[in-house]
């Protein structure tokens, strides 16, 4: 007669994405921190060509160094974000290179903002950022959404998706839309167009590479998917109020 399951093990199942363990190397870590920084003077600077192109450029950005973006969420006058980054990384320097890089990318994509601010320097100086326990960032995501009511949020965006995992089914309607490398990848390792499954180590041993190498090379894959199926879902929206 098969055990009926107890309380606990089935909150066990229910477990929190953020509570499975990065790797890097030999290394394994968790560490997740929330940030906030200002625009220059607290000046109200995002109006909807601003918060637009920071929102085209942020998770760019993040990619570019490796931060695991989560979630961010933009006020007239100031920016909060949700991170994920690596043991190496230091919170006073992810800061910078975000800063730095976003407001790069603001200068150059809206020329007027330089006449308008006088200097090219966005942001203000100084930040606020604390780190935050894995099971602390869901309660930091629903706070964010229940605030959003009361406060003037201009955007507010949840990168990392907190649904169930993907079918493979939704993935396969997906995967033309992706590169080479990462069909390949995703194929392999979720079992898909008549490939056997594999594990992350027998992905990296028939591809030639680490399994770090594949691992990162996953969750950038998945992440695109989940962003043109969301991208998809606002077209099929758009049409529907059009």
């Amino acid at each position: 007669m098969a055990k009926k399951p107890t309380e606990g093990s089935q909150q066990r199942k229910a477990r929190s994405p953020f509570e499975k363990l990065r790797t890097t190397g030999s290394s394994a870590y968790r560490l997740f921190v929330l940030v906030a920084f200002y625009a220059r003077a607290k000046k109200p600077l995002f109006d909807a060509e601003v918060t637009a192109l920071f929102a085209h450029a942020l998770p760019e950005v993040c990619q570019s160094y490796e931060y695991e973006l989560i979630a961010y969420r933009v006020m007239p006058n100031q920016v909060h974000l949700v991170l994920g980054i690596k043991p190496t990384d230091a919170v006073a320097d992810v800061i910078s290179n975000i800063k730095r890089s976003t407001a790069h990318r603001l200068f150059e994509g809206i020329p007027r903002l330089e006449q308008e601010i006088g200097k090219r320097n966005f942001w203000a100086e100084g930040y606020f950022a604390e780190t935050l326990g894995h099971t602390q960032i869901e309660q930091t995501l629903k706070m964010w959404q229940h605030r959003a009511k009361d406060e003037e949020t201009v955007l507010m965006q949840i990168v990392y998706d907190l649904a169930q995992p993907l079918h493979p089914k939704q993935i396969e309607r997906v995967m033309d839309d992706l590169l080479p490398a990462e069909r390949v990848v995703v194929r392999l390792l979720y079992g898909l167009q008549g490939e056997q499954a594999h594990t992350l180590d027998q992905a990296a041993e028939k591809l030639g590479l680490k399994p770090e190498e594949v691992q990162q090379m996953a969750q950038e894959s998945i992440r695109k998917i989940r962003e043109i199926m969301r991208e998809r879902r606002r077209e099929r929206a758009a049409g529907r109020s059009a």
